[in-house]
């Protein structure tokens, strides 16, 4: 299965992750926010179990999408999991290898990158060796890379760092966004979607909808303002 077009400028996609309240996903949701991240990590602050993340998923109107992200379990797991929560996508956030896109190819697949120094880039060259297995990401996560968190800590990918993330056509752009930059942010990487989790909560797995409004706002200005490339 695999992502939609690339699509322009002006139609990047908000993906909120990290939701653990049925009533919290539904006002990003109305908010519009376009997918919905749950997060599976049981040693994440906004870890989810199967049972609420099945109340979440079904509550969520037809037009929103799920997502449930994943850090290094086994694919069998992975997979299992994804088919009981109704899930069709799944974001691998760990070291996974290639050879789990493989067993994963009736999914579609985001995988992650935690990016904090040059060398970090370049084993994204992992994407050419999974193609070669025969199946590549549909879509491609970077997020900031912190020692011993595996994401949503609100660290952000330095400059440097983001003008040297190779083009995919289906890039996500995630690390530690926020109202307040993400306009910045999205002048930097001309992404097809942009993914927030701490960046738009009062504590940890708990969604502010005022910063979750700003943010939803923040990003269509940006397309607003920014002329298509063409």
């Amino acid at each position: 299965m695999a992502v939609s077009e690339p699509v322009r400028r002006a139609d990047v996609r908000i993906k909120i992750c990290g939701l653990t309240r049925v009533d919290e996903a539904l006002d990003c949701i109305q908010a519009g926010a376009d997918w919905i991240g749950l997060n599976l990590h049981p040693r994440s602050p906004r870890y989810v179990d199967a049972g609420l993340a099945v109340e979440i998923v079904s509550a969520l109107p037809s037009r929103a999408h799920s997502v449930g992200l994943f850090v290094n379990r086994p694919a069998g797991e992975v997979a299992d999991m994804a088919d009981r929560l109704g899930l069709g996508t799944v974001q691998l956030h760990g070291d996974e290898p290639p050879s789990d896109l493989l067993r994963l190819r009736h999914l579609r697949i985001i995988r992650a990158f935690r990016l904090g120094t040059a060398p970090d880039v370049r084993n994204m060259d992992y994407l050419a060796e999974a193609a070669t297995l025969g199946r590549s990401a549909d879509a491609v996560l970077v997020d900031a890379w912190v020692a011993g968190k595996s994401g949503g800590t609100g660290a952000t990918i330095t400059e440097d760092l983001l003008r040297t993330i190779p083009p995919h056509p289906c890039l996500i752009l995630a690390g530690g966004l926020t109202p307040e930059n993400v306009a910045e942010r999205l002048r930097i990487v001309r992404p097809w979607m942009v993914d927030v989790a701490s960046g738009v909560e009062s504590s940890p797995g708990r969604k502010d909808p005022e910063r979750v409004r700003r943010f939803i706002d923040a990003v269509r200005s940006a397309r607003a303002d920014e002329p298509d490339p063409g």
